[in-house]
């Protein structure tokens, strides 16, 4: 059974976040793993350029997976392997 603990790391380009990042609403259940990646999930790559990672529990993910296929479509493959990772990592299918 998955703890509350249990957290996906979703990693986005710099572009990819900023549209997540402009859908999501204020006072969103996740809003609050946004503004945390936004002023401390900045990586700098080397020629991917700078990328952002969001840190979130997997229902966090699935919600902003369904923001994405609304409004940010480039970013869906990128949540949805993270979410496909982290499923793994528990055994679910």
């Amino acid at each position: 059974m998955p703890q509350a603990t249990d957290k996906i790391q979703i990693v986005l380009s710099e572009s990819n976040f900023a549209c997540i990042e402009g859908a999501t609403a204020k006072g969103s259940p996740v809003r609050s793993p946004i503004d945390t990646a936004s002023q401390h999930g900045r990586r700098n790559g080397r020629g991917a350029g700078s990328t952002v990672v969001i840190t979130c529990s997997e229902a966090q993910a699935e919600e902003l997976l369904r923001l994405a296929q609304v409004s940010c479509r480039a970013a869906m493959q990128d949540i949805k392997s993270a979410l496909a990772e982290a499923r793994e990592g528990k055994g679910k299918p």
